[in-house]
């Protein structure tokens, strides 16, 4: 049986071929490692531009500011009672167009301790309850 290649040009071809997939896969591997590398210094910076931002100072609840915002959106709450957990208010039949906005200024405004906003109907009319600090 006659050999057409020999085991030394065998070798020296798999050498050369190993060489260039290794350096083809360390250009690859560098190229990433500088990819995460930025990602990990853009994250950085953000933490520290947060961390940085001065603290937002919000205006503490009480029934009558709680009550002229909700006069601003034109809703009239249920109930509005102070608790141990701040103002409490219930509110009924808000419909879904309206509720993103109301989150948006109480968020704004007041601390919100906790929100619910449950649709027994399935008709996008929600009965609210918040309580606000």
């Amino acid at each position: 049986m006659r050999r057409y290649i020999s085991k030394r040009l065998l070798y020296v071809l798999s050498l050369v071929f190993s060489c260039v997939i290794l350096f083809y896969g360390m250009s690859f591997l560098m190229d990433t490692k500088e990819a995460l590398t930025r990602e990990y210094f853009r994250h950085k910076e953000f933490l520290f531009l947060l961390r940085s931002l001065p603290p937002l100072v919000k205006e503490p609840a009480t029934e009558d500011g709680v009550i002229a915002l909700f006069s601003e959106h034109r809703l009239k709450p249920e109930r509005v009672y102070v608790s141990e957990g701040g103002v409490e208010v219930v509110l009924g039949e808000i419909t879904w167009s309206s509720l993103p906005r109301l989150v948006r200024d109480l968020e704004r405004r007041f601390e919100v301790v906790r929100f619910s906003a449950v649709d027994n109907t399935g008709k996008g009319v929600f009965k609210v309850r918040v309580v606000l600090r």
